[in-house]
Formats: structure tokens, C-alpha cells, sequence
């Protein structure tokens, strides 16, 4: 972790991470301090890379839900799939099958959807005991890629990624930055550039949902925790903490417990984001037939 000054003293972000959760915390901060991102990322014989210019061009998360593989996507909308049974019918599909003791035991740990298992972190495995971190292992084995990450894959989007950081660092004079989503098939040697156009509706980036926040319809006799689960399913936040006013909301209190107006603003916290997400909430009125 570094800290936040070092993000501000920067010229360009340079994002090469291995995972989504954490492109998109990245994503957002990098449009909150209005600094350039270079997000590259590879996956054995294809790679990719986009250049976001906060306020020009589109960001991560304006195209995501085209763009990012549905078992990430689903990662990121835990609260609609927690039940152990989701996971043991999406590890069947995988032709992978377990008891639903094991498949409990690994809830337990916070271990709820393929993805989880795929891209466990050693501090979470370190806290099973044997034969469950034997089950993981095994598991992970099982659903790795079937192509393995390839040096020369790596190097190739590493080289134009730098490229285009330089491009940048010297204000254009050494020719035009990407603009939009470059992809390299290394199977074929070929090159594709994606059209991506900035989404003037997007939660991290649209100008409009920066000035007024989303807009987000909820009903008075509806829960707190059925708020998340409806927050996690359209934003793929698998976190979130919702603040109104002074307060963090209970998950057992109902909207019309808390004295929510149309209009007012409730703010999303998640590990997903660098600062909250600002709903724009309208209270829908129950019509009686």
C-alpha cells in the first residue's frame, strides 16, 4: 500500500495488476485526482491495454460489464449469491463436485464463488485448516487457465504500455495516445483496436453523476440489506456500507424507518472505490388499489 501523497505527486498511474477489485479502486482514484491511467493486463497468449484520460476519454468501468468475464462479474455481486448452493451448482457446471459441507466450510471463510477460490490470497489460506487448504489447492489446480502467462506476451504490452507513458510524460509531441481499448492476439499476431466511448452515465466518470450523483430508486418498506443486494447486483459492489447523514445504515432498519426524502443523497462505501458513491435517492409511493 502506498500512501496517498505518492498517488498525488505522480504524473502518470502505471496499473499492472492481476485482478479486477483492484483496477477499479485504482480506476477511480486515478479519475478523482485527474491523473492519467495506463491499465495493461494479459491473459496467456492475449493482452490488452487502455489509456484513461480523466474527463476525455472512457474509464475501466464504462464498458465493464461488456468487457470484464462474467465469473469476475459475478465475484463482484456477492451479496445476490450467498448462499453455499450457488457455489456448488457453479462448480458442477465446471464439471468440479463437492459436498456441501466442504462448499460450507469454505463460505466460513469467505470464499463464496469461483472466483474467490481461483484468486484466494495467501493470508486467507493460511487460516484453513489442512484439509480444506488441500481442497482449495486442488480446486485451484482444477480451474487454472489452461495456458499459463507467457514472458513474451508480457514484454510486448509492457513495451507499447511504456510507450505510451512516455507519449504522455512529454504532452503529445512525440505522437497521438491511445485512444480506447488495444488488444494483441498473440495467437494470431494481430492487433485490435476497440472503440470506447466515455459514458457521460457512468458511476466513476460521467460529468452528470459527478456534479448530482445516481440516481436510485428505492421503496419505503424494503431494508437496508435488500438495498445492498440491489446496489451489489448494479454496481458489482461486494461490500457495500450505506451512510446517510451522520449515520451508517443497520441492515434490519427499513427505509421508512429513516426518515429518507426524494432527493436526498446516500453515500456507498466499498473497498471497490477510492471515495464513496453518491445515490441520488427516489422514494417510490406505494400505490393502493
Amino acid at each position: 500500500e502506498f500512501d496517498l501523497d505518492f498517488f498525488k505527486d505522480s504524473d502518470v498511474i502505471a496499473s499492472c495488476l492481476d485482478n479486477w477489485p483492484t483496477r477499479r479502486w485504482l480506476n477511480s482514484l486515478a479519475v478523482e485526482l485527474d491523473k492519467p491511467l495506463v491499465d495493461a493486463a494479459m491473459d496467456g497468449m492475449y493482452a490488452n491495454l487502455q489509456i484513461v484520460i480523466p474527463g476525455k476519454t472512457a474509464c475501466l468501468e464504462c464498458h465493464g460489464e461488456e468487457l470484464i468475464p462474467r465469473d469476475v462479474q459475478l465475484a463482484e455481486c456477492t451479496l445476490r449469491r450467498r448462499k453455499p448452493e450457488d457455489l456448488l451448482e457453479d462448480l458442477r457446471a465446471e464439471g468440479i463436485d463437492l459436498s456441501l459441507e466442504t462448499v460450507e466450510k469454505l463460505f466460513s471463510h469467505g470464499i463464496k464463488t469461483i472466483f474467490d477460490i481461483k484468486y484466494s490470497q495467501a493470508d486467507i489460506i493460511e487460516k484453513l485448516d489442512d484439509d480444506l487448504k488441500e481442497v482449495v489447492m486442488d480446486l485451484q489446480e482444477k480451474l487454472k487457465p489452461k495456458m499459463p502467462a507467457l514472458q513474451s506476451i508480457a514484454s510486448t504490452i509492457a513495451g507499447i504500455a511504456s510507450t505510451e507513458i512516455i507519449k504522455i510524460l512529454h504532452g503529445r509531441s512525440l505522437g497521438e495516445i491511445l485512444n480506447g481499448l488495444l488488444v494483441y492476439d498473440g495467437f494470431n499476431s494481430r492487433f485490435t483496436v476497440v472503440e470506447l466511448k466515455r459514458r457521460e452515465d457512468c458511476f466513476v466518470c460521467g460529468d452528470y453523476v459527478m456534479e448530482r450523483g445516481v440516481e436510485f430508486k428505492v421503496r419505503p418498506e424494503e431494508t437496508v440489506m435488500e438495498l445492498k443486494k440491489r446496489i451489489a447486483e448494479r454496481f458489482g459492489f461486494p461490500d457495500p456500507e450505506l451512510l446517510y447523514r451522520r449515520w451508517r445504515l443497520s441492515d434490519e432498519k427499513r427505509v421508512s424507518e429513516l426518515g429518507i426524502k426524494s432527493g436526498d443523497v446516500i453515500y456507498v462505501e466499498t473497498s471497490r472505490r477510492y471515495m464513496p458513491l453518491p445515490l441520488r435517492i427516489e422514494v417510490e409511493q406505494e400505490v393502493n388499489g
